[in-house]
């Protein structure tokens, strides 16, 4: 080989690496950061904003969906944040790594979480997904959804962390073969279920908070205009499966931890506060000895 064929074969080796690096690059998880907000209607306030106010995590005068589309990795709404699988936005996690709020603020979102990401609040961040804001025109429609939906391949992980989700019809619902871990969250005043988990879904809820689910004045009034439907705290249904370990769950309108899947022991709760549900167990009961893979067997 002369010379000239040795370096066109470097220059091609080296192109095929800068290829595949930049390959590698598009796959990797990517940490990005949602600020704060006024909580002014309408959702998102994408007006400008004193610098440094509201939030304004990098002090850009940009607060909401205009902090969305300005080019960094910084953002105003957790679903901006979130992205999408395929990477319609560069700057975001495009479904592939980790969110975290940095200010505090009440994000009125339908958060949809289809791949490998984990959503969390900074430590003594307040992170709000609330369905109502006051005098906001989405409100009558979000108090219809979930607040939190994760539908993603048993392949993937999804972790949430340090989030407050109210004024849903679901806190979170989990569907299909999604796995998932919920760590120091609270779910609150949702009409349904608190924690919805459905399908083959496995999910570990840990150091968490579910309270008054299926009470809510406005939006349907629960329960004394409507019954929700049904009102409970947790609930895991069809083959899912799953642990709720150091939780506390109360007030709920109807049970506060219910195991409605095919087989008992796919539930498994430990060290848990339960009060003032109706009733506050249902076909499932606490485990003297932890939570293991063999308690979660099938029955014999």
């Amino acid at each position: 080989m002369n010379f000239l064929q040795f370096r066109g074969s470097i220059r091609l080796f080296l192109g095929m690496m800068i290829l595949a690096l930049g390959t590698v690059s598009a796959l990797a998880n990517h940490p990005v950061l949602v600020e704060g907000n006024c909580n002014n209607p309408p959702a998102g306030n994408p007006a400008s904003v004193a610098l440094g106010t509201c939030g304004d995590y990098d002090g850009d005068g940009r607060i909401g969906t205009a902090e969305d589309m300005d080019g960094d990795r910084v953002f105003g709404t957790i679903t901006a944040a979130v992205g999408t699988i395929g990477g319609a936005n560069l700057m975001s996690a495009n479904q592939n790594g980790t969110v975290t709020i940095v200010t505090s603020g009440t994000f009125p979102e339908v958060i949809t979480i289809a791949g490998n990401i984990t959503l969390q609040a900074a430590p003594g961040v307040v992170a709000d997904l609330d369905a109502v804001l006051q005098g906001d025109p989405g409100n009558g429609v979000r108090q219809t959804q979930p607040g939190i939906i994760v539908n993603a391949p048993a392949d993937r992980y999804v972790v949430i962390r340090n989030i407050t989700s109210k004024n849903w019809t679901s806190g979170i619902q989990i569907n299909s073969v999604s796995r998932v871990a919920i760590e120091s969250c609270k779910f609150e005043n949702n009409v349904n279920y608190g924690v919805e988990v459905t399908g083959n879904a496995r999910v570990t809820i840990a150091k968490s908070e579910i309270h008054a689910t299926g009470f809510r004045q406005g939006g349907g009034n629960f329960p004394t205009a409507n019954q929700p439907m049904p009102g409970k705290g947790i609930e895991f249904d069809d083959n899912s499966s799953g642990t709720v370990f150091l939780t506390t769950v109360t007030g709920s309108f109807a049970a506060g931890i219910s195991n409605q899947t095919n087989k008992s022991k796919n539930v498994c709760v430990n060290l848990v506060n339960v009060f003032d549900n109706s009733p506050n167990f249902q076909r499932v009961s606490p485990s003297k000895n932890g939570c293991d893979n063999s308690e979660n067997d099938d029955d014999k």
